[in-house]
């Protein structure tokens, strides 16, 4: 896992981020500056001006900047590797060995835009971004109810018994042993699914008999941010309130990284344990179109709506690297690596609505209180298999693949407004 929450992609978003608004700042007095040297030059030339005008002269264009910071509370699905079989080895639940549900974070976003007349039309254009992330650490330890073992046991040892059978029993009988746990309904062991390339085990999916324990513990990493660039009108003022429509393209960014190792808890650490290093990654290209409303209701007072559909084309990719160790399976001992990569593509929708309450307190300073939610149509996860597929030994199975679920983000800011 990375150490840090920032890796490349963010911080290069970022950097783009924090100078692009730059540029937009210094946009208006650079435009300024090049008007006035137009006019002063149309003026020696008796050649009228292309400088936009309103009745009362040159249209002014008012930049302003917000930046914010506050919590978000992310919740996402889980996806597990763990799985719980019956006696024949085939899977019959999967065990969630971390929680993703309303995970709080920080959150920072940060916007810059200007206001200005062009076509005969009030317009505006926006840059705004946002940046969350969180860590988690879970522990979790499963088992089974050993009475089903013990009893296929006492059964087992007195076949072995009426045969005049000792500690040999269990290698020339195992036929025999197998028909009893695949007979039994009530058999169920804990273990993880094998290879995550889907690759055959020699001795099947480590699941532990005899209602054994599995600890399991789980690091995770989830890092979140987007940046807009829209352009809007305003639509003709009713009264105090102010409506404007605004569209353009957006980016966003989920990043899922955790680093799990689960191990058989009745014996040492390092008998019979799994080591499991996973990167998802999500990068979504598309547009957003959406409409605000600002409604004064007070002198200073300010109560905003804000709301935005999003259409996004998104590319998943996922990297794993495993390393399996089984050193009680005697005679066969165990210890090997596997990696494994696997991408996707799908188109996600997105909901945002924020309301926010603001109140001025300078002539170019306000200060806004909000709160909001975000929906996500696909946010990736992994899925190890399914329910009823076979872990038996020598036999393949499915792959580690990317699935999708939906996702919900709440969050509540406190952000300061400059206009200049």
């Amino acid at each position: 896992m990375k150490t840090s929450i920032l890796n490349g992609h963010a911080l290069r978003s970022w950097i783009v981020a924090a100078v692009l608004p730059v540029l937009l700042l210094l946009y208006p007095q650079l435009t300024a500056a090049s008007d006035a040297s137009t006019e002063r030059a149309d003026t020696r030339s008796l050649r009228p001006s292309t400088t936009l005008r309103t009745g009362s002269g040159q249209a002014p264009v008012r930049p302003y900047a917000r930046a914010g910071g506050g919590v978000y509370f992310l919740n996402m699905s889980e996806s597990s590797p763990f799985i719980r079989t019956n006696g024949r080895e085939e899977a019959v639940g999967f065990l969630d060995h971390y929680d993703a549900g309303f995970q709080a974070g920080p959150l920072v976003s940060l916007t810059v835009g200007s206001e200005y007349n062009a076509f005969g039309k009030n317009l505006f254009t926006e840059l705004n971004g946002f940046l969350t992330f969180y860590e988690s650490t879970d522990v979790n330890e499963y088992s089974e109810d050993s009475a089903p073992w013990n009893d296929i046991r006492a059964t087992f040892d007195r076949h072995c018994a009426n045969l005049g059978l000792g500690s040999e029993c269990i290698a020339t009988e195992q036929e025999y042993l197998l028909n009893l746990l695949k007979e039994n309904p009530d058999i169920r062991s804990v273990g993880w699914i094998g290879r995550i390339d889907g690759g055959a085990i020699p001795i099947g999916a480590p699941n532990f008999a005899w209602g054994d324990p599995m600890r399991i513990r789980t690091q995770r990493e989830v890092v979140f941010h987007g940046i807009d660039l829209v352009t809007g009108t305003f639509f003709k003022q009713t009264g105090q309130t102010k409506a404007s429509l605004f569209i353009g393209p957006s980016y966003k960014r989920l990043s899922q990284e955790s680093e799990t190792f689960a191990y058989e808890s009745n014996r040492d650490p390092d008998i019979n344990t799994l080591t499991l290093q996973e990167d998802l990654e999500a990068w979504y290209y598309g547009g957003v179109i959406g409409t605000r409303i600002d409604l004064p209701f007070k002198k200073r007072w300010n109560f905003t709506f804000d709301g935005k559909l999003g259409v996004y084309y998104l590319d998943a990719e996922y990297n794993g690297s495993q390393r399996t160790q089984l050193l009680s399976a005697l005679p066969t001992i165990i210890d090997e690596s596997t990696d494994w990569s696997t991408s996707d593509s799908a188109v996600a929708t997105t909901l945002n609505v924020q309301t926010a309450l603001s109140v001025t307190c300078l002539e170019r300073v306000t200060f806004q209180l909000g709160t909001g939610f975000e929906y996500l149509s696909h946010a990736p996860k992994m899925s190890y298999g399914s329910v009823g597929e076979s872990f038996t030994k020598d036999v393949s199975h499915t792959p580690a693949r990317i699935d999708y679920s939906d996702a919900l983000g709440v969050f509540s800011t406190f952000s300061i407004v400059l206009k200049m």
